[in-house]
């Protein structure tokens, strides 16, 4: 930047590093690899050697060996220098975990049961904070510590990250995993549904404007139920329950698909249970699959409510279609 006419007092011959530039000798020699600058062997180094120079020296640190750029067992290993704080200790204290292949949260050291617990808190951020370390104890954290606070609006409340350590441990051996639910090929689907000529009614039902999850399962741009040659008919958002279910007798659908995202006041529940009811009430029940989804829908529950099936959280087309297909084959549908 420019400097003339800044108010600032120099010193032509002072100030911070002057004169500390030091030129380098024509001769000057450092016996190591890969030196920042000029570097010389010295004068009768060659291959017949010389009164400096071992025979066949090529490079500066040939002077003395090698060095350590160019031979690693000259690196000399430094055992840990702090008898208590060190990486011998922090293993024995986690040897049962690592030799049983049990599981522990960890953030910087193995197995050291940090862990980060997110809270929304309708405190002022001074109230928030010591309410969240009370939170914190309550769930046998130890250590815990605010590292993040936010104001979301003064008149809601401070979201708070806590750090903490967790005294807990899993033996993966003792977890109840359920399977991974089983696709099919897209080949067998898309011949099933080519000889069945599937057609399908979809809607986000009650009073609900979301439709980007309902568009990911049957548009075929997001590898949806058109993909495998669904015939979907997609009636929009906020559609009434009787509507959803008078469009599929009307298009002659073989499924009901309808997305519950609005969970208060059990919305979801009372959307599900009315469909299922009205569809007995029809006579159509047997002939049609009821299909939920939304973030806060499991399979139980929606089996529960007078679902076929439910599904939630990263489901994609795919789940859906193997369902419809599989269902309808085991009913004979």
């Amino acid at each position: 930047p420019e400097t003339h006419d800044d108010g600032i007092a120099r010193k032509s011959d002072g100030g911070v590093a002057a004169g500390s530039i030091v030129p380098r000798a024509d001769d000057y020699l450092a016996p190591v690899c890969h030196h920042f600058g000029v570097n010389h062997l010295p004068d009768g180094c060659d291959a017949e050697g010389g009164p400096h120079a071992p025979a066949g020296a090529t490079r500066p640190c040939d002077l003395i060996g090698g060095c350590t750029l160019c031979d690693i067992e000259k690196v000399p290993y430094i055992d840990e220098l702090d008898p208590e704080d060190n990486v011998d200790v922090r293993l024995a204290q986690t040897k049962e975990i690592r030799e049983r292949g049990l599981i522990k949260p960890e953030v910087e050291w193995a197995a050291d049961g940090w862990v980060v617990v997110t809270l929304f808190l309708p405190a002022a951020p001074r109230v928030a904070e010591f309410a969240a370390l009370e939170f914190g104890r309550a769930m046998n954290l130890q250590e815990c510590e605010v590292i993040n606070r936010q104001v979301m609006h003064p008149a809601e409340g401070t979201l708070i990250e806590m750090k903490g350590r967790l005294d807990v441990v899993v033996d993966p051996a003792r977890l109840v995993i359920p399977p991974e639910p089983v696709v099919m090929q897209d080949e067998e689907i898309k011949a099933f549904v080519a000889e069945k000529g599937l057609k399908c009614v979809a809607a986000t039902v009650g009073e609900d404007e979301h439709s980007v999850g309902m568009r990911e399962i049957i548009d075929i741009k997001h590898g949806g139920l058109e993909k495998w040659g669904f015939s979907c008919e997609y009636l929009g958002t906020s559609v009434p329950v009787e509507k959803v279910l008078d469009a599929a007798i009307e298009h002659a659908a073989q499924v009901v698909l309808i997305s519950t995202i609005i969970t208060h006041g059990d919305m979801h529940r009372s959307n599900m249970e009315k469909l299922a009811d009205l569809a007995v009430e029809k006579g159509v029940r047997d002939r049609l699959l009821l299909i939920s989804g939304g973030t806060q829908v499991t399979d139980e529950l929606a089996r529960g409510w007078g679902m076929d099936a439910g599904f939630g959280r990263g489901t994609a087309g795919i789940n859906v279609a193997s369902f419809i297909v599989e269902t309808m084959r085991e009913r004979g549908m």
